[in-house]
C-alpha cells in the first residue's frame, strides 16, 4: 500500500517538460534530460505500474467482498439453526406443559373426590366429638372447676 502511495505521489508531481532537444542544442533549463526511449519507457512503466496496482486493489477488494459475503452467509445459517433449535425447544416445553396440565387434571379429579370425602368425614367426626364433649361437660360441671 505504501508503494502505491509513493509511486502515485512521484508520478503525480508536475509532469516532465516534453520539449524535444537535438544534439548540440542548448537546453532551455537545468535538469536531467532523457532520450526518447528512456522517456517512453518511463511513461510505459508508470502506466503499467498504475494498472498493476489497480489490479492488485481490485483483487484485494474482491477477496474482501467474497470473505464478507461468506461470513454473512455463515452467520445467517447459524442464526437460522438457532431459530429452529429454539422453536423445537419451545414446542417440546409446550408439550411438557400440556402433559403436566393433563396429569394435574387427572390427579385433581381423583384427589378432589378424596378431599371431598375426607372433608365430610372430618367434619362429621369433629361435629360428633364436639357434641359429645358438650354433653359430657353439661352432665358433669365439676370437672371444669377441678373438684
Amino acid at each position: 500500500m505504501k508503494k502505491i502511495l509513493l509511486v502515485s505521489m512521484l508520478f503525480s508531481a508536475t509532469s516532465l517538460a516534453q520539449t524535444a532537444i537535438s544534439v548540440g542544442q542548448k537546453a532551455p533549463e537545468d535538469g536531467v534530460f532523457l532520450t526518447k526511449e528512456e522517456a517512453a519507457k518511463m511513461i510505459a512503466d508508470k502506466e503499467s505500474l498504475i494498472e498493476k496496482h489497480q489490479l492488485e486493489l481490485e483483487t484485494q477488494k474482491n477477496k474482501l467482498e467474497t470473505k464478507a459475503e461468506s461470513d454473512l452467509k455463515i452467520a445467517e445459517l447459524k442464526l437460522d439453526i438457532e431459530k429452529e433449535k429454539n422453536i423445537a425447544i419451545i414446542n417440546l416445553k409446550q408439550k411438557q406443559i400440556d402433559n403436566l396440565y393433563k396429569e394435574l387434571e387427572n390427579d385433581w379429579e381423583i384427589s378432589g373426590i378424596w378431599w371431598l370425602g375426607g372433608g365430610i368425614l372430618i367434619g362429621t367426626v369433629g361435629s360428633i366429638a364436639i357434641f359429645f364433649a358438650a354433653t359430657q361437660i353439661q352432665q358433669t360441671p365439676s370437672l371444669l372447676v377441678g373438684q
